[in-house]
């Protein structure tokens, strides 16, 4: 069985974002709360992978067999802060890159992003991440609340420091 390598969406940065935050709303995620529920109503599994299983996708990897029907593979040591961008990730690239590709004409069956991607393939999936994790209006709304604190920001979302700081550069805020 093949699977194509993922090909950039082409939108904007911040259409990407937009988008993020509109796929979210609709599967009623709330920032910080649990990403496996809605990897389960968009069709798809979490796999949690041991660092010694060498027959294996590498971990932060996605695997996508048709529509509702893809794998997200997390690495065994990772912590919740991480493992949540990387699911975020990974949907970005099964909505951005095999969804909306597919809506707009492209003849993908499946489809496998692995971690070590580079370029803007990689970049729509971190904005669609961000977007997703930290949706602008409630970034700001909760960074003027903490009075710009970042680490309160990165728990209260459930993302790293680093994510929490430059999604905060990203709406304006730092």
């Amino acid at each position: 069985m093949s699977y194509s390598a993922p090909t950039e969406c082409g939108l904007a940065k911040s259409a990407v974002d937009s988008f993020a935050s509109q796929v979210a709303s609709h599967f009623g995620y709330r920032p910080g709360a649990a990403l496996e529920p809605i990897v389960e109503r968009m069709g798809g599994t979490i796999r949690i992978q041991n660092v010694l299983d060498f027959n294996r996708i590498p971990s932060g990897s996605i695997r996508i067999d048709g529509p509702a029907r893809f794998e997200i593979f997390l690495a065994a040591h990772t912590g919740p802060a991480r493992d949540r961008f990387t699911i975020a990730h990974e949907l970005g690239h099964y909505v951005l890159h095999y969804l909306y590709a597919r809506q707009n004409g492209a003849q993908i069956e499946r489809l496998e992003a692995q971690r070590y991607g580079t370029g803007r393939v990689e970049w729509e999936a971190n904005w669609f991440a961000a977007g997703f994790l930290m949706p602008a209006g409630q970034f700001t709304e909760r960074y003027h609340a903490h009075r710009g604190v970042i680490p309160l920001l990165a728990d209260e979302f459930g993302v790293s420091i680093e994510a929490a700081r430059i999604r905060a550069q990203f709406v304006g805020l730092g």
